[in-house]
Order: structure tokens, then sequence, then C-alpha cells
């Protein structure tokens, strides 16, 4: 089986949503003499009748547009279309599709961040065993799904995968894996991708976290490329050590800079646990022995995961990270833990 792309190709486009269920209004409501509705309803009109009157005017109707969507400025916060939730509908919807629809429009939805979707993402993974496949497709939902910045829906692209290559989540799959890496050198990229998500799930992850060290250092590019992409799908504190020395001591250019993505926002770490890296890439941004790339990657490397735009200076990110580290740390781990820095 071929391994994922190094680059992701952007998704296909979802399939357009069903459309709700519309509920008409009657044509005509009648109220009695006299009584509170028709008061309200008069008042209503009086007041739909005086903002009619003022959208003749050219300055309101520029403040209207902007708070209709209308001409909305591309920059600044999000502004939300609607409720990010799966509606009743869609859900139906859903239910009545074969398990490849399901799972690809689920995967679809999480990267979409719709409320309910990794939920039913993780109730239907044992019903699309031996069912679904990594089709184009998928493969590109799945791929998007691993650079989202929440890493729940990373973790649905994980069991996803998983379920389409059927590979379970049990200390036999691992084993055959391992096996097949060490019988064959080749197959070793193949095999590391997928035991990183096996260890991400909580399949004998320090075993696998030794294995995967180990090919980090095979002779062979390829090898220790995906050995750390492998160890990205992990998330464990003890990563952090493997890739800085990854990043300072790789002779490929290819793998550094995979190692140094894994720390600044690639995988499965969290926000606070990629601050740990800090206080080694600032020494790294100091080691002369670097060429100007792996430099140019430190600092992006620091920015990307302290939030702070400082140039590249090791002096003043030393400052800084004295001054400024342990409250930059807090105020990751009072925020959702599951938000990190990705691409949708």
């Amino acid at each position: 089986m071929d391994t994922p792309a190094q680059n992701p190709m952007p998704p296909e486009p979802a399939p357009p949503p069903v459309p709700e269920v519309i509920q008409t209004v009657p044509d005509t409501i009648v109220y009695e003499r006299s009584s509170p509705a028709k008061v309200l309803l008069l008042a209503g009109l009086a007041v739909v009748a005086v903002v009619l009157l003022a959208a003749r005017s050219e300055a309101f109707q520029k403040v209207w547009d902007i708070l209709t969507g209308h001409q909305l400025a591309a920059q600044g916060k999000p502004v939300a279309a609607s409720t990010p939730k799966l509606s009743v509908h869609v859900r139906q919807w859903i239910e009545s599709q074969p398990p490849q629809v399901q799972a690809e429009e689920l995967l679809s939805d999480a990267i979409n961040h719709d409320e309910g979707a990794t939920d039913l993402i993780m109730q239907k993974l044992d019903s699309w065993y031996g069912r679904i496949k990594l089709t184009p497709k998928l493969t590109d939902l799945e791929m998007t799904a691993l650079y989202s910045n929440d890493l729940r829906v990373r973790a649905a692209a994980i069991e996803v995968t998983l379920v389409a290559n059927e590979l379970q989540k049990t200390p036999d799959t691992a084993s055959r894996l391992i096996q097949m890496g060490e019988e064959t050198a080749s197959n070793r990229p193949y095999a590391a991708w997928y035991l990183g998500m096996l260890a991400n799930r909580g399949v004998d992850t320090d075993d696998i976290h030794d294995r995967l060290v180990a090919w980090s250092h095979d002779p062979d590019e390829q090898t220790r490329f995906w050995a750390v992409e492998g160890l990205a799908h992990i998330g464990t504190d003890n990563t952090i050590a493997t890739f800085l020395d990854v990043f300072r001591s790789d002779p490929s250019d290819n793998v550094r800079e995979r190692a140094g993505c894994s720390l600044a926002k690639s995988g499965m770490l969290t926000r606070a646990q990629r601050m740990q890296a800090v206080p080694g890439l600032i020494d790294l941004s100091a080691d002369e022995s670097l060429d100007s790339s792996t430099h140019n990657w430190v600092f992006q490397a620091l920015r990307e995961i302290t939030d702070e735009n400082l140039p590249d200076d090791t002096t003043q990110w030393r400052l800084w990270y004295t001054q400024h580290g342990s409250e930059r740390l807090s105020q990751f781990q009072k925020a959702d833990q599951q938000y990190v820095l990705g691409n949708s």
C-alpha cells in the first residue's frame, strides 16, 4: 500500500447539505379585536416601516450590509454562518448512506468543526470495519483532518484511517507491523506511519515509541522521515527530545523539516506540551553549525509554538522566555488543550 503523501492535497468538495425541512407559516393570522397580539403586531409593523425608511440612506445601507454579511470584510475574527452542529435531518441522511459515504461525510463534517461529527464517527467505527477503504477521496479528507487545528479532528482521522486499513487496535497488530518493518526494511515507512497511530490510541505506546526512535536513526532517509511522522502521531512528552535531536543532527533537509513541524504544529502534541521544546529550540538557534535553512525553521517553530512574533535573535528569545515563558505556558494550560495551530 502506498504511504500518505507528505504534502496533503486539498479535499474534494463535500456533498451539498440536504436542505432543512422548511416549516410554512400560515398565510393569515386572525387576532381578536383589541387583543395584545394585535397591539404587538401593529407596533412591529411600525418598527419595520421605520427601518425601511432608514434603509434608504446610504450610511444605513453600509452598516446594514456589514451586519448582514453583504460586503463583510475578509479579515478579523470568524463569523459563523450557521450553528456548527449536525442537524437531525443530516444525521438521518447519513444513517441512510452506505458506510463509505458515512465515513467521508462525517470526516468532512469534522473538518468543518460541526458539533457531533467526531462523536458519531466514534459510534460508527465498529460498523465500518471491513466496509470502508482508503479511496482517493477519503485519503484527501484524512490528510486534511490530520492538519486540523482541533486535536479531536486529528484523533478522528486516526481512528477512521485504522479502520479503513483494517488495523485493529491490539498488541498483535502492532507486533505484525513491527515484524513487517524488521524483516523488510522497505516496509518500515508504511509500518512507522500506522504504528504511531496505534500508539496514540493506547496500543503498546512505550514499545512503539522505542521502535520508532530506533528507526529514526536508520541509514535510509525515507525510513527516518516516516519514523518522525509516526512519532508525531504518538503525542507523548518523550517524543519532544527525539524531535530536537533529529532537528539538530539529521543529514536530510526533509527529515529535519518534519521534525521541526512535529514540534511546531503537526501531530498530536498539545500547545502546552510543545512549550516544553522552547528551551531546546532557543539553544538550537544559537548553534552556529546549523545551516541557514534549519536556523530559519528553528525561529519559525518558536514563533508558531509561542504565538510570539520576535525576530531571528537568540538573545531576544532567551529574554522573552525568561520573562514570559511560564506565563504563556499557563495561558495554554488554561485554554482548551484540544486546539492547536493547524490548517483548518
